[in-house]
């Protein structure tokens, strides 16, 4: 009989306590009532981020699945401040945007931003999120901002120790298989200059450059056209080998047309005494001496080994490069093969071919003046830029516009376009950039003016740009 009442006592207990709970959760949900259908999502700054600056741009979206947002009942509070009454927030078709003035900046460290509406419906919209305010500068988007100067030298140096190591034993392998020697192959397998004055040269400039950008990005306190430096290193790096090639190359084909010249007189007056012309060139082998005297000891060995004359003075010619010597030795070499006044012939074209090469020098040295007009005008283009530079500071910065952009047009309604103005600095760097570029533009065109090819002159362009590095250093230091 004990236990038969404890069983509807506990039995009560329970109903209670089941009440209870059910009461709370009705009495929670008449409070907040059921989820709002409009609905708010953070775009900037990101909930719990950082930012690199104290003016950022406060924004939300938005969506309503039973209705439209009020516009008026907008709110914007930014650290528990009410920012809807300075005007600045915008309402869009999904989006509400605050941009922060400068005069309302954040302070540094830990902010609060909550954005509240209510649709046409009344549903209550509602959020808020935290984001902080660094006072460092922004992380670099430079992947070389990580990398160290050393850790490139270190690879480089790397790489060439294992290339180095692969070549000399394979040439070691060589030496003990086939009795390879260095002077037996260039022999027979000559270096093309061209990868010693472009493909190497270009190889070390892109190093050069690697290891420049990397120590400009990881070295503070450098000049701010540090970069500008580096590509003018490299370029240097990379031309000057193909410059001083290309002048060597012009006076080299100078030198072969004069003395090509003085070769016909004399075969002229050897075939004058009776002497054919494949046994005068053979007798010109012995005293010539000058730049045509080895290609003329091996012409007469090619003729002893009984070779015609024809294709052999074809094929000396061929490496001197020179469209003239081309068209002449072309002109003696026909006249030979089908006989006649050979001499003659001989003679006529030496004769024309000398007055061509005075007429040539002659010519080079009338173009001095017209080359000297265009150092002039680019020495007064600097100083026009320099005038700029220096007036700059007096009108505090530079508005560049142009076909009015930047003022408001005749009979316009519309407001004036803006245009942000350049800083001292920012002019300078970009006139540095514009002289820069100006040199080898004038340069190229100094080559192609004087000597039909814009490689002609590389030195020129060389000479430009390191006059306005050494006169940007001297005027501007800084």
């Amino acid at each position: 009989m004990r236990r038969s009442w404890r069983a509807p006592l506990v039995l009560v207990a329970a109903l209670v306590l089941l009440g209870t709970v059910h009461g709370a959760v009705g009495t929670a949900r008449a409070a907040h009532g059921p989820p709002s259908p409009l609905e708010f999502m953070v775009v900037s700054p990101k909930p719990n981020s950082t930012v690199y600056t104290n003016t950022p741009t406060i924004e939300v979206s938005f969506s309503d699945s039973v209705s439209t947002l009020n516009p008026a009942t907008v709110s914007v509070f930014v650290d528990g401040l009410n920012e809807t009454a300075s005007g600045s927030v915008v309402v869009g078709s999904n989006t509400v945007t605050y941009p922060i003035s400068v005069l309302l900046k954040l302070a540094v460290g830990l902010n609060n931003a909550s954005v509240t509406a209510f649709d046409m419906a009344h549903h209550e919209g509602r959020i808020s999120w935290n984001f902080t305010v660094s006072a460092a500068p922004p992380p670099s988007n430079n992947p070389l901002a990580g990398v160290k100067p050393t850790t490139v030298l270190l690879y480089i140096g790397i790489g060439a120790a294992l290339t180095g190591a692969g070549v000399g034993g394979y040439i070691l392998f060589l030496k003990q298989t086939t009795r390879f020697t260095f002077r037996r192959y260039f022999a027979t397998h000559p270096v093309r200059r061209t990868y010693l004055v472009v493909y190497l040269p270009l190889l070390v400039a892109f190093m050069a450059l690697l290891f420049g950008l990397s120590y400009v990005a990881s070295t503070p306190g450098l000049p701010p056209n540090a970069v500008d430096y580096v590509f003018i290193v490299v370029t240097f790096i990379a031309l000057t080998p193909l410059g001083i090639d290309a002048r060597q190359e012009m006076m080299r084909i100078r030198a072969y047309e004069r003395a090509f010249a003085q070769l016909l007189f004399e075969m002229a007056d050897a075939m004058r005494g009776g002497i054919d012309p494949a046994k005068a060139l053979v007798e010109l082998s012995k005293t010539h001496t000058n730049i045509l005297a080895k290609h003329l000891r091996i012409a007469a060995d090619a003729i002893r080994l009984g070779r015609p004359f024809e294709a052999i003075l074809r094929e000396m010619v061929a490496s001197m490069q020179s469209r003239l010597i081309t068209r002449y030795a072309g002109l003696i070499a026909d006249a030979s093969q089908i006989g006649g006044e050979t001499a003659t012939v001989v003679y006529r074209a030496a004769k024309d071919m000398d007055d061509f090469v005075k007429i040539e020098e002659e010519r080079e040295k009338q173009l001095m003046l017209p080359v000297a007009v265009i150092y002039i005008a680019f020495a007064v283009l600097m100083a026009v830029l320099f005038a700029l530079l220096y007036i700059a500071p007096t009108l505090g910065t530079l508005n560049v516009s142009i076909l009015g952009v930047g003022t408001p047009l005749a009979g316009g309604g519309s407001a004036p376009t803006q245009i942000p103005k350049l800083g001292f600095t920012t002019l300078k760097e970009r006139f540095f950039e514009l002289m820069t570029i100006n040199a080898l533009g004038t340069g190229a065109i100094i080559g192609a003016f004087t000597e039909g090819r814009a490689r002609y002159g590389i030195l020129h362009s060389l000479a430009l740009v390191a006059a306005t590095v050494a006169a940007f250093l001297i005027l501007f230091p800084g």
